[in-house]
């Protein structure tokens, strides 16, 4: 007779991949205030008391969210690095590259946009939120200067400070297509008025800051 298999128990990095999941699906329906810590356990099957055992807080959970996103992007930009190696690839190709690798998910774009209001009413919160943003900026600015790097050149101005101007661009645009699809497409004004602009910094190699 043969001996029966025993059921494997989940590994804790298994159950918090299964609390972002259901974290994720909460926050998007009824958001970041309105999601409970019940609430988020029931739909992963968990009880209150081994939920907190990896997550105390709502807060500790979305900043968990949040690095599970930013790794995701990093990849994502990754990719995108390695498909604009060729030189005949232009910097409008490399800017939709980035467009593409960066999510435009309405629900996750909603859930950011509330906890950052929600970051900068609690100031013990507010740093923790700005670090996070800080390595996406961070990913993005290296990416522009590996990309210009191999074609000679560099950057006038300093990469992180461009790298948050693209991204309040590319973030404002993000909003105004959600709000009026018809009229704007997310990542348009990326191409439109991030290439002018990167162009406009772009200086060959040791020339910068002359």
């Amino acid at each position: 007779m043969a001996r029966r298999r025993e059921r494997q128990r989940p590994t804790r990095e298994q159950t918090g991949e299964q609390i972002l999941d259901g974290a994720a699906q909460a926050f998007a329906e009824r958001g970041f205030h309105g999601a409970s810590l019940d609430n988020i356990a029931g739909r992963v099957g968990l009880t209150k008391g081994a939920f907190q055992s990896s997550f105390r807080s709502k807060e500790e959970l979305f900043l968990a969210l949040y690095d599970r996103v930013i790794l995701r992007i990093h990849e994502r930009l990754v990719t995108a690095l390695r498909s604009v190696n060729d030189d005949d690839i232009s910097l409008v190709d490399a800017l939709r590259g980035f467009a593409r690798a960066y999510p435009l998910d309405r629900n996750w774009y909603l859930l950011n946009a509330e906890f950052t209001l929600y970051a900068i009413r609690q100031p013990a919160i507010a740093p923790m939120l700005a670090e996070r943003k800080r390595r996406l900026l961070d990913d993005i600015a290296g990416t522009i200067e590996d990309f210009l790097r191999r074609r000679g050149a560099r950057l006038a101005a300093a990469p992180e400070r461009v790298a948050r101007l693209l991204m309040a661009i590319y973030d404002g645009n993000l909003a105004q297509s959600l709000v009026d699809p018809q009229a704007i497409a997310p990542g348009e004004l990326l191409v439109d008025l991030g290439v002018p602009l990167l162009e406009s910094l772009i200086q060959p190699d040791g020339q910068a800051g002359a």
